[in-house]
């Protein structure tokens, strides 16, 4: 019986319509090869980030689960039922912050943590895997181009982390890869939408990786759900209490941007942004300007007065204003990043940590930074544009000032193949060694022409 309050043409079945048509032998080969390196690089600061405090935590909780061993944790013995792998999995893409970023924040993040322990315990195809990957990306994209302000103005974990579109983004593509019907894909993208969370005020700690996880497991949940008969409002998305009013409310959106679904690809353009520093993507453009300047600065640090970061409205409301307490807060410190890259360069891994916080040269160097909101850049409120100027006033008054408007690793200054390649490796070796990530490099920048994943699974986990 149809719903009579049901609007003509819902926007879900627009997604299902594009889930269930899409044609992966039919794509354009460069979007192919963007999905592949999206698994190559969030597979490696997976591997890296399951050693983090955060991801020890929820993998002892899933342990002491003891749910079904049927799929296995990236950079992990233990294995466990998918929902709890994703769980794990997504809570270790995001505990570096060092996961690509895709239209707003890492809106991706939720994709691959929950596609890996699916496929496994599905036995899909490389094919599959890709081709859910892009479909997951372009819903994503659509949720957050109708609601521009969802991080930078609602507040929200960004769009989609997992928070906020990330259950949909990945309910989305878990979808496409079990091979969901038109029919029942709504009812994914429903309850996806009603498991939807994720607070911007809880950066800096173990629970923005969590945001990630939560939407890995919920959309797995979404997906199982529907399989045995749940139902859900196919108008989630645009209703009058949907999603987007809901979330969005008091600010501007427009569902409109569903309707462009299959015509265009967002993962060609505007594209994503992969990550060379291991640390919150607005601040990016801030380090890049101070180690721009850091050759003419290093011998007069102890003659600086003041460090001034110009930044947009957005940047500088989930800047933390305090020096780290922890390896969380470093990561959104302005205060200890900008003296970091001065004195010692870029910030890889290592430099979040408690031995690199303790630095005495760079704690000192702290007081002088500050973080503003720059003229030039006031007016700027879509999230994933953040440029940065930064101005060094010595005491003899003297200044140097650079700007840097677009972030190294994007579509506009991407990152060569080498520079993500020795990211992988540095990443992955962590978890599994320099031999296996060897290999396991070469499996996934191949991805699209292995003839199954079965060897792909022993790459992935540990002996212990």
């Amino acid at each position: 019986m149809t719903n009579p309050n049901l609007e003509q043409n819902p926007k879900s079945d627009r997604i299902a319509a594009f889930i269930t048509g899409f044609d992966l032998e039919a794509a354009p080969a460069d979007l192919i090869d963007l999905a592949e390196i999206a698994f190559v690089d969030t597979v490696g600061v997976m591997l890296a980030g399951s050693g983090e405090p955060a991801a020890r935590i929820v993998c002892d909780m899933v342990a002491a689960e003891g749910a079904a061993p049927v799929a296995g944790i990236v950079g992990r013995a233990l294995r466990t039922s998918p929902q709890n792998a994703a769980l794990a999995n997504g809570i270790a893409t995001q505990a570096l912050d060092f996961d690509l970023s895709f239209t707003s924040g890492q809106s991706a993040t939720a994709l691959i943590p929950g596609l890996l322990p699916l496929a496994q315990t599905q036995g899909s195809t490389a094919a599959d895997l890709i081709a859910a990957y892009i479909v997951g990306c372009e819903v994503c994209a659509r949720v957050v181009r109708s609601f521009p302000g969802l991080s930078s103005e609602g507040g929200w974990h960004g769009a989609g982390v997992a928070g906020v579109a990330g259950v949909i983004t990945a309910a989305a593509g878990y979808a496409k890869l079990t091979g969901m019907s038109a029919a029942h894909i709504p009812a994914a993208i429903g309850i996806g939408a009603s498991m939807a969370s994720g607070l911007g005020e809880n950066f800096g700690t173990m629970v923005k990786p969590l945001h990630a996880g939560l939407a890995a497991r919920s959309g797995i949940n979404a997906v199982n759900l529907v399989a045995r008969g749940f139902t859900a409002s196919a108008t989630a998305m645009e209703g009058k209490q949907g999603f987007l009013a809901s979330y969005a409310r008091g600010l501007t959106w427009d569902a409109a941007p569903f309707d462009d679904l299959g015509e265009r690809f967002n993962l060609l353009d505007p594209g994503y942004k992969i990550k060379p520093f291991a640390c919150g993507g607005l601040l990016h453009t801030a380090i890049e300007a101070a180690l721009y300047l850091r050759d003419a600065v290093r011998p007069r640090l102890d003659q600086i007065k003041s460090i001034a970061i110009g930044a947009t409205q957005h940047a500088a409301n989930r800047v933390i204003d305090a020096y780290p307490w922890s390896e969380d807060s470093s990561r959104f410190s302005l205060k200890y990043l900008i003296p970091y890259a001065l004195i010692h360069g870029a910030p890889g891994i290592d430099a979040f940590s408690d031995e690199a916080i303790d630095d005495d040269a760079v704690r000192a160097l702290s007081p002088c930074v500050t973080a503003v909101v720059d003229d030039e850049f006031a007016e700027m409120s879509v999230s994933g544009l953040s440029p940065s100027r930064i101005t060094i006033t010595f005491n003899d008054g003297d200044r140097l000032e650079h700007v840097v408007r677009i972030a190294r690793g994007s579509k506009d200054t991407p990152m060569s193949e080498d520079a993500i390649k020795q990211k992988f490796h540095a990443c992955a070796t962590r978890a599994i060694g320099a031999a296996a990530a060897s290999d396991l490099y070469d499996y996934l920048r191949n991805l699209r022409n292995q003839s199954d994943l079965r060897d792909l699974w022993p790459l992935l986990a540990t002996e212990a």
